[in-house]
């Protein structure tokens, strides 16, 4: 007999049970949507794409928003797909750019098929995303199509930052293009699917864009706590982040001028050769206090994030968008 939670009396398990619920059936509609493109040349590398068990953190929170103002799920469900593919997309393009190896703990597209195929796999998603959000309106296809172009900028920006040339300013412009363009456009357009009215499609807009912020930090923060002897790919691949950007900040012209040499070091030298120059840059990034400061500002937009969803009707969905801000300070 299926478990359930009465969201009153424990909001923690009735969480745990819709996002488990909700995410199984994103991977099945994700399989069903895959297979239907079984005749496709590119189907073995969309599929592998497409299907590696990711969080699905933007389909969910299409989902989550619609059914928060009222809207029924199965009438969402190929938009929070587009969202999915898009994200996809993006990530494969990442891949190719910062030259990774893996991702989610497998060979990277483009290492296990090629360069051409993980772009033509990437384009691929973007033109189906987009198919499937032309289903939902003029609105939220043109915001789909303007948070990819955001993205774009987002990612131009990352790329051409310098540690002795980025604020903290920019660096937070960039994050809110980058990567919370995508969470702010799902609960933008998940809420007007779901018949939000304009106060609720603003309060949901609000809370993907601070949510989307809270997670880029997240992942800059864990990049850099992480145990053993794996190398922060951040700093492998010379990403400027925030901790970074703080730290650098807080040092002397000499902390600095060590701080960009062992930048350098890392960028360019096999991994095996710069362990130990990766663990002196995170010792040195930690002393100045950049992860303590940059934990700070992740609980600050969770709590701007809860604050914009204050005024919606209080039902199981709202509580389920606060728990997931809980959820996210453990989420690794």
């Amino acid at each position: 007999m299926k478990q359930e939670y009465s969201f009153r009396h424990h909001p923690k398990e009735a969480f745990k049970l819709y996002l488990s619920n909700t995410k199984n059936e994103i991977e099945s509609e994700l399989k069903r949507l895959v297979s239907s493109l079984s005749e496709l040349s590119l189907h073995p590398q969309i599929e592998y794409a497409v299907l590696s068990q990711g969080k699905r953190l933007r389909p969910l929170l299409v989902i989550l928003s619609a059914e928060s103002v009222g809207g029924n799920r199965d009438k969402v469900t190929p938009l929070a797909l587009a969202f999915e593919l898009m994200h996809t997309a993006t990530l494969i393009h990442d891949d190719i750019i910062d030259d990774d190896d893996t991702r989610r703990d497998r060979p990277a597209l483009h290492r296990k098929w090629s360069v051409n195929d993980a772009i033509l796999t990437g384009d691929s998603l973007i033109a189906f995303s987009v198919d499937l959000a032309s289903g939902c309106g003029q609105t939220i296809l043109k915001t789909v199509a303007l948070s990819a172009l955001e993205l774009c900028e987002g990612e131009h920006a990352d790329i051409a930052f310098s540690l002795d040339k980025t604020s903290e300013e920019a660096y937070f412009k960039k994050i809110k293009e980058k990567s919370a363009s995508l969470f702010k456009a799902a609960t933008y357009c998940g809420a007007l699917a779901g018949g939000g009215t304009p106060s609720e499609v603003e309060s949901l807009s609000n809370f993907g864009e601070n949510f989307g912020i809270a997670y880029q930090l997240r992942d800059d923060v864990l990049d850099l706590r992480q145990k053993g002897t794996l190398m922060p790919r951040d700093l492998k691949s010379g990403r400027i982040t925030l901790p970074l950007i703080h730290a650098y900040a807080a040092s002397n012209w000499l902390e600095r001028k060590q701080m960009k040499s062992q930048l350098k070091t890392l960028t360019n030298s096999a991994p095996t050769r710069s362990g130990k120059v990766a663990r002196d840059l995170v010792q040195t990034i930690d002393q100045t206090g950049a992860l303590d400061y940059s934990e700070k500002k992740i609980d600050d937009h969770l709590h701007l994030a809860v604050t914009s969803v204050s005024s919606l009707r209080d039902t199981e969905y709202k509580g389920y968008l606060i728990e997931m801000t809980k959820a996210l300070k453990t989420m690794s």
